[in-house]
């Protein structure tokens, strides 16, 4: 399993409620609708960072995109670098400081899971 995961910080002016509203209500429902079947993640989480006592995360949210392969992989980033890609690309300039987001991509090694 592939999971790349993606450090994300809100674009300067936004709140972090802000951010975490549309990236949530805005941001993932756009590509719901727009990334194709055969380019769609196994999985796609969000994590918010939960801001305690009025103090700072370092980042504002973590992305989690989980893909069979690197194959499964790969048709993703095809599609995300298309031109059919860029209305979410041009999207994550409304909430998102792109140039503070960093990616990494992992071999996801299950060491527990008792859910």
């Amino acid at each position: 399993m592939i999971k790349v995961i993606g450090l994300l910080t809100r674009k300067q002016g936004l709140s972090h409620k802000e951010f975490s509203d549309y990236w949530h209500d805005v941001h993932a429902p756009l590509g719901d609708r727009i990334v194709p079947a055969e380019a769609k993640s196994a999985r796609y989480v969000q994590n918010h960072a939960v801001l305690k006592g009025g103090g700072a995360a370092p980042y504002d949210a973590v992305a989690e995109l989980w893909f069979a392969d690197h194959a499964a992989m790969q048709r993703w980033i095809d599609w995300y670098n298309s031109d059919a890609g860029k209305p979410l690309r041009d999207d994550e300039h409304n909430f998102m400081d792109v140039s503070k987001r960093v990616v990494i991509v992992t071999d996801e090694r299950v060491m527990r899971d008792n859910l």
